[in-house]
């Protein structure tokens, strides 16, 4: 084979558990890179390529992806599939070389590897009080969720969404536009507080509450009676189906005792790189990497960073190690919810400043700042600033564009983020 940078020409055999988003960008990635050894793609769907997985509560439940529709699949992937198979084992060569291990299959086969690209993804989190009997239970995570969700809504039932993140939200907000009958139970104080902070979670139950939904905050779930679900301090709501969204698991079940960090996902360096494993990389829901660009572990949101991982991931594992490049990206939610349009990008930390519009009139911009740069925005019906703050906080843009003295005019910081973008100190990409 050719040799491709740092590896010696010894990079032979690359597999890539798991054939998801990740898994079959990777694959591709590898291939553009000029990686044309042996590549083996490892997955759990019966076929090739799999179902794409839509936006659940916005693509499927209003009636888009009535058939499904497929990922697609550069031509010129030019890989051994062994689709309807699991991955159960990982055996890292410990040796001095250090480099390679094997896969442990399902019905006791194995497979050897020089490379190994880890994308299998994570399921939807379902707390044990919430599984099983009635009423009705759903999770969102695949194409199949989503159509037997949709077909239970048809019947008119009361509903019950245990967590308000960006799921639930839209969720419940689907529902309440077919009439139905909501209450959303969230364990923190408000929706999107985990994403948003307390301030603005508060602010978006108000949303919910404004349409007629019910929005119960801090309150845990205990588990399921005949008529609804029951909360820790002994309330009921009544419900004929109960929507769990609280958030996915990464499957890394196959990957313990591997010597691998797999405590909440596949723990990376800033380049993707699996910790303390050689030629071992992730992306996807299953990783977890640390961001050069906030400095801390986080996970890729949105599907265009699956994307973008993937192919860091790909160029990571052929550089072996040499001029591996970290991988910065920008998180990014955005969420229709009763007609308003919710975006935000980067880190919700610290405490939000509204720098254009008002919370009343629900058309603002809220800037979050670390007291030293711009880490977050969130924009609530004004899309078209969106790129504009994201450009900000990829640059690191200072935090005294918004941090005006006390008693300062919106029109002041305006006029500040207008001067800062005209001096050309953005990069010009968005």
């Amino acid at each position: 084979m050719t040799e491709i940078r740092g590896t010696n020409g010894t990079l032979r055999h690359i597999a890539v558990v798991g054939t998801s988003l990740a898994g079959v960008r990777s694959g591709e990635a590898l291939r553009r890179l000029g990686f044309d050894g042996q590549l083996t793609l490892v997955g759990s769907d019966p076929e090739f390529p799999p179902y794409d997985r839509p936006p659940p509560s916005q693509a499927v439940l209003t009636g888009g992806y009535v058939d499904g529709a497929r990922l697609t699949v550069a031509p010129d992937l030019d890989a051994e599939l062994l689709m309807n198979t699991t991955a159960e084992g990982l055996a890292l060569d410990r040796t001095s070389d250090g480099t390679g291990g094997t896969l442990r299959l399902s019905e006791g086969r194995t497979l050897d590897f020089d490379g190994l690209v880890i994308a299998t993804g994570a399921a939807a989190r379902q707390p044990a009080p919430l599984k099983g009997g009635h009423p009705d239970v759903f999770v969102l995570r695949t194409f199949e969720d989503s159509l037997a969700l949709r077909a239970a809504l048809l019947h008119g039932p009361r509903v019950a969404v245990v967590g308000a993140g960006f799921v639930g939200c839209a969720v419940a907000s689907h529902c309440r536009a077919l009439g139905l009958d909501v209450t959303v139970i969230e364990e923190g104080p408000g929706p999107l507080g985990h994403v948003l902070g307390t301030a603005m979670g508060r602010e978006l139950a108000e949303l919910h509450r404004d349409h007629g939904t019910v929005m119960t905050t801090d309150a845990s779930v205990a588990g399921l009676h005949p008529d609804g679900v029951e909360l820790a301090d002994g309330t009921r709501v009544p419900a004929d189906v109960v929507v769990v969204a609280v958030g996915r698991a990464p499957r890394t079940e196959w990957l313990r005792g591997s010597g691998l960090d797999v405590a909440d996902g596949v723990l990376l360096d800033a380049t993707c790189a699996a910790a303390g494993a050689s030629r071992v990389v992730a992306a996807g829901d299953v990783a977890r990497w640390f961001n050069p660009l906030f400095g801390t572990v986080m996970r890729v949101g949105r599907r265009s960073d699956t994307v973008e991982q993937a192919a860091a991931a790909a160029d990571t594992l052929l550089a072996d190690g040499e001029n591996a490049v970290p991988f910065e990206s920008v998180p990014y939610f955005r969420s229709e919810q009763y007609g308003t349009t919710i975006q935000f990008v980067g880190r919700g930390n610290g405490v939000p400043h509204v720098v254009a519009g008002t919370l009343a009139e629900r058309q603002f911009v809220a800037v979050y700042t670390d007291g030293q740069h711009i880490t977050g925005a969130l924009c609530v019906n004004r899309p078209s600033q969106l790129i504009r703050f994201r450009r900000m906080v990829a640059a690191r843009a200072p935090a005294d564009l918004v941090l005006t003295p006390e008693g300062g005019q919106v029109g002041t910081v305006a006029a500040n983020l207008t001067a800062y973008e005209a001096a050309d100190t953005l990069p010009q990409t968005a």
